[in-house]
């Protein structure tokens, strides 16, 4: 007995020893790509240790999981399968909302396993909203769709009579211990944005509408008497209203976490305009001088800034608006590795090739498979602004780890530490 807790001790201190080196390292890293603060969880043999960076981070802390929520529906989706409330080669249609019916008959084809690895023939595009269109026939080709599970969310809403939400709940979080989860709206960490996609995302509907209407204005001025339209008006007005359809795009279509930033340039600006209105050539200068500079700045400066979570927020979507923690994911996965080595063929499926994407990587019932020297791996990334995260499964070694950042260069830095902790040369990328 006291041989066995001896070995025991020494294997705790080794791994301590072992997760403090990493954690030195993974600190170097952060630096390195910029990251404000992330959350990291390491699995070997069945034991979880956390590593946490960044003022008030633990593992409890909340951030923007994006398409990592993907997984998390396809395992409802086959939870389903498993209580024989739709088979994998039903065809979707008669599950489907009269709104997301189209007039391609290929629609009728369509199946859950489709939808489930990708081969439904959607496109990846969902921000300017639901592009109904097929572009590929169906089960022909891997062709990555967040829109493919914006529609495996209506099919298993329609089939649970839950909302994805509830059907979360009741599938996964509940059962799972995830009480830190949702697909739902829910503050978060500090996001970090990078400076170039902050201006691009703020400033590319404002410049188009300005141009637009400030051409439509001038030459209505030009052709009439109107004082309204004269170019001095027609430039503020063209300014103002440009603004507001900007913020309207912010808010509801585009990114809401970086309008504070426009808001902040309109008042100065807009102060600038005022106080040389009587200035006839520095009054048409400031806007576009100082838009200029602002985009100089944007795209020349190599940084992440802070941005806030989501002013106007979004409805439930499977494809991008799970939150969790470093702690509920680690349950999740603690589930995906049990049933890789002990579940039924249903959930087993995941993990089985249903597409071959190129001669080293496929993707299974809701996850990604890569081809390594000693086995595959199983992952997916999380990508929404302002966040990155990454999980990969080693069963082959019987390890995995997940990362989770508030930073837009996430991804590249949860790759590293990734291979770094599996040792494996690991790219866990595929095309879009």
């Amino acid at each position: 007995m006291k041989k066995n807790s001896l070995v025991f001790q020494l294997a705790v201190i080794l791994l301590s020893a072992t997760f403090t080196a990493y954690a030195a390292d993974n600190i170097d890293l952060a630096h390195k790509y910029g990251i404000k603060d992330y959350s990291i969880v390491y699995s070997t043999n069945g034991q979880i240790t956390y590593e946490n960076f960044g003022k008030g981070i633990d593992e409890n802390s909340m951030f923007e999981l994006g398409s990592n929520g993907k997984t998390v529906t396809a395992y409802i989706a086959l939870k389903l399968v498993q209580e024989g409330k739709i088979g994998l080669d039903d065809s979707i249609a008669k599950y489907l909302d009269s709104n997301l019916i189209t007039e391609d008959e290929r629609i009728k084809s369509i199946t859950l396993r489709q939808l489930l690895c990708h081969t439904g023939g959607f496109s990846p595009s969902y921000e300017l909203g639901v592009d109904k269109k097929i572009y590929s026939n169906p089960g022909e080709e891997f062709r990555y769709s967040g829109v493919g599970y914006i529609y495996l969310q209506n099919v298993i809403e329609n089939i649970s009579g839950m909302s994805l939400e509830n059907a979360a709940r009741h599938y996964v979080f509940e059962p799972l211990g995830m009480t830190n989860s949702t697909f739902e709206y829910k503050k978060t960490v500090t996001p970090y944005i990078r400076l170039s996609s902050s201006v691009l995302y703020s400033f590319a509907g404002f410049i188009l509408a300005f141009i637009v209407l400030f051409i439509i204005l001038s030459v209505i001025g030009a052709l009439s008497k109107f004082k309204l339209f004269k170019m001095k008006t027609a430039f503020f007005i063209a300014f103002v209203v440009a603004a507001l359809l900007n913020t309207v795009f912010m808010l509801f279509v585009l990114v809401s976490k970086v309008a504070f930033i426009f808001w902040i340039y309109f008042v100065v600006v807009g102060m600038i305009m005022i106080f040389f209105r009587k200035k006839k050539g520095l009054y048409f200068s400031c806007m576009p001088v100082v838009t200029i500079l602002v985009l100089i700045l944007g795209f020349t400066v190599p940084i992440c800034v802070p941005a806030t979570n989501d002013i106007v927020p979004r409805k439930a979507n499977s494809a991008y608006t799970l939150r969790s923690t470093a702690k509920d994911m680690s349950l999740f996965c603690n589930e995906l590795m049990t049933q890789y080595n002990n579940g039924d063929d249903t959930l087993k499926g995941m993990f089985l090739p249903a597409v071959t994407i190129d001669d080293k990587n496929s993707w299974g019932l809701g996850i990604a498979i890569e081809s390594e020297s000693k086995g595959k791996t199983y992952w997916h990334s999380g990508i929404n602004p302002g966040f990155q995260s990454l999980y990969v499964l080693y069963p082959a070694d019987n390890k995995y780890v997940i990362s989770i950042t508030n930073s837009d260069n996430g991804l590249d830095f949860s790759k590293e530490l990734a291979r770094n902790f599996l040792n494996v040369d690991g790219v866990w990328d595929i095309k879009r």
